[in-house]
């Protein structure tokens, strides 16, 4: 009985046996065809990629770019699809820019997304590139010609910078005249890149908006080199001991000038305006030192451009003639909002 027990035992097994091979068999064979099937859609990187160029006018330096890069980086690293190049010079330069430009269009990619720094210098690089297929999206600044001059580029990304500094000339001077009664006596423009037209429009916006109330202003060249930014206001307000008020349009400016209100301990003597925001400016606002800033969020900027070039290469859909990111009006009531942008992503 034993005997005949283990011999049925056996062929049941040997039947499991043939059984499960059978199923290992059909399964390696439905494995392998999903496989087939599916592998495009799960591959890490395809074999030829989409070359996007990402073409600021200035480089990791500035606090302002080096936001924008690395969260440009970051959106591209998302889609594998994409090749994201950074072309920027390591300071502020349209000339460097505009050979960087010229460089990149020569090697044929499928995007570019540019700072308009020089419409003129630009112009006849970008049709050229436009003409051969090129798609070109302007970001942070656009073409200010007439529409029937600009550069057909797909569409914009930002703010508009005269709009930008009138809302700053604007929010400031009313937020001077709640703490002291009055407006200020004398206010000044600290321009850390002169000729570059955003800041230039947002300082055309800043006096225009000071001359209908009556405040008088002047534009100085600061430079980016924060040190000498510092001395250049320090002699100012001594030449000029009336100043009540200092704008700056970038974060290259305002850290110096921050900076010297609190060495000068002329806190409650002297407010500050600016444009653009970060971390040391979060702490001006905070201490009372910084009246308002202006956000154009920087890294919205460089994330809705990439995503831009992506949907367009993917999908076929067209950007949008204009996408806004500012201005929005940060103050010591709003700051509490406008915090996360900043820890996440250095700048907003």
């Amino acid at each position: 009985m034993c005997g005949e027990h283990l011999n049925s035992s056996t062929k049941k097994i040997k039947s499991w046996e043939k059984d499960m091979r059978k199923h290992l068999i059909n399964l390696g064979i439905i494995i392998l065809a999903l496989t087939l099937i599916l592998a495009p859609y799960f591959s890490a990187a395809p074999e030829e990629k989409w070359i996007v160029y990402f073409i600021p006018h200035a480089g990791p330096a500035d606090p302002f770019w080096a936001t924008q890069i690395k969260m440009a980086q970051n959106i591209a690293s998302l889609f594998p699809e994409i090749e994201l190049r950074v072309a920027a010079p390591e300071r502020y330069g349209i000339k460097e820019q505009v050979e960087l430009l010229e460089a990149a269009v020569a090697k044929k990619p499928d995007v570019i997304i540019v700072t308009i720094s020089d419409a003129e210098a630009m112009d006849p690089i970008l049709r050229k590139a436009i003409d051969e297929g090129v798609y070109v999206i302007a970001i942070n600044i656009e073409d200010y010609r007439p529409p029937d001059e600009r550069i057909p580029y797909a569409g914009y990304i930002g703010m508009n910078e005269r709009i930008s500094g009138s809302v700053l000339a604007e929010e400031t001077f009313k937020r001077f005249k709640e703490l002291t009664g009055h407006l200020p006596k004398r206010a000044v423009i600290g321009i850390h890149q002169p000729g570059l037209i955003c800041l230039e429009m947002r300082a055309d916006g800043i006096k225009k908006v000071a001359e209908e109330y009556g405040v008088p202003v002047e534009k100085l060249d600061i430079t980016m080199d924060p040190t000498k930014a510092m001395e250049i206001l320090r002699a100012y307000l001594t030449k000029y001991p009336d100043t009540e008020l200092i704008f700056t349009l970038g974060p290259s400016g305002s850290h110096p000038a921050i900076e010297l209100i609190r060495e000068l301990g002329l806190k409650g003597k002297v407010y500050h305006g600016c444009i653009d925001l970060s971390p040391k400016i979060l702490k001006g606002i905070e201490e009372g030192i910084t009246l308002v800033a202006i956000s154009q969020q920087p890294a919205a900027q460089a994330a809705y451009s990439v995503y831009a070039a992506y949907l367009y290469l993917k999908y076929g859909i067209l950007t949008p003639s204009l996408i806004p990111t500012g201005p929005a009006v940060v103050d010591i009531k709003t700051l509490p909002v406008i915090q996360k942008q900043i820890e996440t992503t250095g700048g907003a």
